[in-house]
């Protein structure tokens, strides 16, 4: 029954599709018929492509046509994918099997991919191709001409189409001539960018436009840049040393002409000649150079400088800080703030820096000394105001003065202070220590002071120990006082006969006692020296001087002969002649310098050794022959100065006598009146005789060098008191004779009590520790 079905009807009604009644109708028909009469398939396209090269305005014509395919078949066009419909710029034509489109006047909207699609009741084909239409360049933005200040950013568009797409670059034209490609070309579109355009940058840019394809485009604008005063550096600081040349410059830019003013602190700097300003102005290819020189810099010179730039486009300013530097200023205020023995801590205030800043303080100190100082420094850092001084020596005086430095030099130093450090005890023993038997009952000790380096302080004194030799009981010491000589003596005494004794000598100081010299053991003598003769005299002339001594008390011991000493004046070296002992003791030194001072003295001889010397003489030889031969008692040399005592004794005399007879007349009066008024009589006991008694001691001095070792002796001697009395009834009564008339009849005070103590005779004998 199906068979007897038309397909066309079942087709048309839908009740199968195309592809089923094709297959249908294929099968019945294959029944019917043989394969070879009937073709039934879908369409397939035959390729087809656009011509190359296509330029705008021709007319192109393409023809999709199919292989194979049974009709009837169904022809649409599509460009990049957009149905085509017939227009007068594009048409389509379509003929059974094939269809074509046909551009009349191609241009660059022609250009793309164009699709033809053909279908039957049986299936559909497609098939592509590209259309290009070169196109040649043409402007989508020009560049224009620009005026614009210099500093300014420059953004400006140059933008071509065409196809190819076309290849932009830029072209620069300072001179009109030469051109130099400041931007790499880019399609499209291409942008020239200045920032912070210079005043050398403005000139003529080209904008050119290729594709090949046509002619080129070319584009010439012009870019001025106007230049107003100005300056690139806004603030600048300039140092320079006091004293010195300043030179502050100005570099202003801008387009001519140029004014240029400064200012000092805000306010018009006049400039006038012959003044220690000056102005120095140069044109430059950027514009103006203004120089302002001060000569000889003080400090009042540092200040905010200003200059101003002025044009016809602008104005600008830039200010210079001008810094005077300098030396720092002395240290201020100075301190000691502790000081010990071996050390002390030193403070001060911060100086003026000298507009630099101080990178460091020295602290000089030296030793105060007689032969010379050495000069110690120490270096601080400048964040720090106080130090430490270390390794001084004890008991010494020190100076110190701060100096601060920057980065230009030394500054002047602080006021010097001084001050000691304390003391300690004497670290050396005294020097040259030496003992010699003086007699039977005394020593001679000799030394010299410790080197002074080694005194840690001021020396107070010496003790003197002493005890007999092997002997087990302490020391016993006796004190001398420090002077300013060079060397000392002392006798020991008294001590036991021919006895042998150890001796030490140390000194101290305020802090201690410093430790003792090497222990000597010396004896005493069995028998005494012999004591100084008596010299005087006899005569002297121009060449010669006769002296005559007589024998000197030896207790006992024979003087065995006398050694005279003699040298001129102000001479460093002794002469001396040994004379034998015998009843008239003269001698004669002759071969003397007419008109010159001698000095001389004697010293006796036992068997025991060498007694002490003489008084000094001091003799004057007479002028070249005068007084030759003369006794002493007629030279004039000797007799004036003689002659003019007396006189003087006499007249001293006489004014005695006178001043004590007017004394007791009036002591007489006085007691008379004072009687009569307190009707009482006074009765005076003797007087007795004030005195005191005293060893007479002789200062002689150490031998002098190339002459026997004579004995040098310091005097020792003590000074018993010995109270006094007074023997009046009334002691008070004699006080009136001492007051003044209107004062002689009121009554005296009593006497207070006497805050002396008696002292007794007997020696005392310190322990040294």
């Amino acid at each position: 029954m199906l068979c007897s079905i038309p397909l066309s009807i079942l087709y048309l009604f839908g009740i199968m599709s195309p592809f089923w009644a094709v297959t249908i109708n294929v099968l019945l028909f294959s029944e019917i018929s043989s394969p070879t009469e009937i073709i039934v398939g879908k369409p397939i396209i035959q390729p087809f492509t656009f011509p190359k090269d296509v330029t705008s305005g021709k007319k192109i014509t393409v023809t999709c046509s199919v292989a194979s395919g049974h009709p009837p078949l169904e022809f649409n066009w599509l460009k990049n994918g957009k149905r085509i419909t017939s227009s007068p710029a594009m048409e389509i034509r379509s003929y059974g099997d094939l269809s074509m489109i046909v551009i009349e006047n191609a241009n660059n909207q022609s250009s793309g991919n164009y699709t033809c699609e053909v279908s039957n009741i049986v299936g559909q084909d497609t098939h592509t191709s590209v259309l290009e239409v070169k196109v040649p360049p043409y402007w989508i933005q020009k560049p224009q001409d620009m005026l614009l200040p210099v500093g300014e950013n420059v953004n400006i568009v140059c933008e071509a189409g065409g196809t190819p797409l076309p290849i932009i670059t830029w072209l620069y034209s300072p001179d009109g001539v030469v051109y130099n490609t400041v931007v790499p070309g880019v399609k499209g579109k291409s942008n020239l960018i200045l920032n912070r355009i210079k005043k050398q940058e403005r000139g003529q840019y080209v904008c050119t436009v290729s594709n090949d394809v046509g002619n080129s485009l070319k584009k010439e604008i012009n870019i001025n840049v106007l230049v107003p005063a100005r300056f690139e550096e806004k603030f600048s600081v300039e140092t320079v040393r006091r004293g010195e040349t300043a030179s502050l410059k100005c570099e202003a830019i801008g387009d001519l002409p140029l004014e240029v003013t400064w200012a000092k602190d805000k306010r018009n700097l006049e400039i006038k000649e012959l003044d220690r300003y000056e102005r120095f102005e140069t044109t430059v290819e950027k514009g103006l150079t203004s120089e302002l020189m001060i000569r000889s810099t003080d400090r009042n010179d540092g200040a905010l400088y200003t200059c101003f730039a002025k044009n016809d486009y602008g104005l600008d300013e830039k200010n210079i800080k001008l810094v005077i530097v300098e030396v720092p200023a002395r240290p201020l205020d100075v301190r000691v703030q502790e000081v010990w023995s071996r050390s002390a801590t030193i403070s001060w205030s911060v100086p003026y820096s000298g507009n630099s800043p101080i990178t460091k303080f020295i602290v000089q100190y030296w030793q105060e000394k007689e032969n010379g100082q050495r000069l110690l420094e120490q270096t601080i850092p400048s964040s720090q105001t106080s130090v430490l001084l270390k390794s001084l020596h004890p008991g010494s005086p020190y100076a110190v003065t701060v100096v601060a430095e920057n980065e230009v030099g030394q500054g002047m130093p602080s006021q010097t202070i001084q001050f000691v450090t304390g003391e300690e005890a004497p670290v050396s023993p005294p020097t040259d220590v030496q003992v010699k038997p003086k007699g039977s009952s005394s020593l001679l000790v000799t030394w010299k002071p410790p080197p002074k380096e080694l005194w840690n302080g001021e020396l107070r004194g010496y003790y003197i120990d002493y005890k007999v030799n092997s002997s087990p009981t302490s020391y016993l010491f006796k004190t001398v006082e420090s002077s300013s000589n060079d060397s000392y003596e002392y006798i020991l005494s008294p001590l036991m006969k021919a006895t042998r004794y150890s001796v030490v000598v140390k000194a101290y100081n305020g802090a201690g006692t410093g430790p003792p010299s090497e222990e000597i053991t010396v004896k005493t003598l069995e028998g005494d020296l012999p004591l100084p003769p008596p010299v005087e005299l006899v005569s002297n002339s121009d060449s010669a001087i006769s002296l005559k001594w007589g024998k000197s008390p030896s207790h006992n011991i024979p003087v065995t002969g006398y050694t005279l000493h003699y040298k001129k004046k102000n001479s460093g070296e002794w002469n001396y002649v040994h004379v034998v002992a015998s009843d008239n003791n003269m001698y004669t030194i002759k071969d003397l310098e007419s008109g010159a001072t001698y000095q001389l003295y004697l010293t006796a001889v036992n068997q025991f050794g060498r007694g002490n010397p003489s008084d000094y003489l001091s003799i004057t030889t007479n002028p070249k022959g005068i007084g030759i031969g003369l006794p002493f008692y007629l030279n004039l040399a000797i007799v004036v100065p003689v002659t003019a005592s007396v006189v003087a004794f006499v007249v001293v005399l006489v004014v005695i006598v006178i001043f004590v007879k007017k004394t007791k007349a009036r002591k007489a009066l006085e007691r008379d009146l004072t009687s009569l008024q307190s009707g009482k009589v006074v009765t005076y006991a003797p007087g007795s005789q004030r005195y005191i008694d005293m060893e007479k001691a002789r200062r002689v001095s150490n031998p002098e060098p190339g002459t026997p070792a004579a004995a040098s002796i310091a005097s020792y001697a003590s000074i018993p008191s010995r109270d006094l009395e007074l023997r009046v009834d009334d002691p008070r009564q004699e006080l009136k004779s001492f007051l003044p008339p209107q004062m002689r009849d009121r009554p005296l005070p009593h006497p207070k009590p006497s805050s002396l103590k008696k002292r007794g005779d007997s020696h005392l004998y310190d322990r040294a520790d």
